[in-house]
């Protein structure tokens, strides 16, 4: 009796142990993966000490904005003349701003074409890339991360970056649409198809399709916004 227990007992270990092997295996890795990350972390600051610049400084918070070091490295950045603003701050790491603020740049940032996946205050993998994308059509550093000044531009409605005049309504008529990536995408195939050159098909209506939307609006005798409305859509998709 004791010798069958003693053996179910056995072999219901040797069940379960490929999992807890597993389990351990995951836990040691995540260890392994947090403490490359720190020393990276570490590596990048004594590189900035050592350079000790204003740009030295920056390039660690771009790399680390929520890094061990990123306080002593925004210090720096101030007394080098720089502020908390050219430290390139995440905006998810703005005190200033809520969430509800943070909601309302990715509904800009859409608004303006640049897809965030999303309008939940949080700034993940999409947000990144929208920003980046802005910053790119503007000549700014593509660090996916929002400078306080450029936050403020983009909630300050100055960031639209029109072709024309009234793009500022037109935005909104615009964003009324919900265009998805697919729909934007038909659209920049119709322009290009029509000589418009929108510098790619890629759903994003970045500086270059916006050009091409106003030059098309010009030569179709229509206000030249950069944005367009539900009836020039129906024009730019229909073959």
């Amino acid at each position: 009796m004791v010798r069958t227990m003693l053996s179910s007992a056995f072999a219901a270990a040797l069940m379960i142990a490929p999992v807890q092997a597993q389990d351990v295996g995951d836990i040691v890795g995540g260890i392994a993966r947090q403490y490359l990350q720190q020393e990276h972390d570490r590596a990048a600051f004594a590189q900035a000490q050592s350079a000790n610049t204003l740009s030295a400084y920056q390039s660690y918070l771009r790399q680390f904005p929520n890094g061990m070091y990123a306080e002593q490295a925004r210090d720096r950045v101030q007394r080098l003349g720089g502020t908390p603003a050219t430290g390139s701050q995440p905006v998810g790491d703005t005190a200033s701003l809520s969430a509800q603020q943070r909601a309302e740049i990715q509904r800009r940032l859409s608004a303006l074409g640049y897809s965030t996946s999303g309008v939940d205050g949080n700034f993940g993998p999409g947000t990144r890339r929208a920003i980046a994308l802005w910053q790119r059509d503007r000549n700014y550093a593509q660090t996916g991360t929002l400078s306080v000044a450029q936050a403020n531009e983009i909630l300050r409605g100055t960031a639209s970056g029109q072709p024309g005049s009234g793009a500022t309504g037109a935005a909104q008529t615009e964003a009324a649409l919900s265009l998805n990536r697919q729909q934007r995408a038909t659209i920049q195939a119709g322009l290009t198809r029509r000589g418009f050159d929108t510098r790619g098909v890629d759903g994003v209506f970045g500086r270059g399709t916006r050009n091409a939307i106003a030059a098309w609006q010009r030569a179709n005798d229509f206000s030249a916004t950069g944005y367009l409305t539900a009836q020039q859509v129906q024009r730019l998709t229909a073959r």
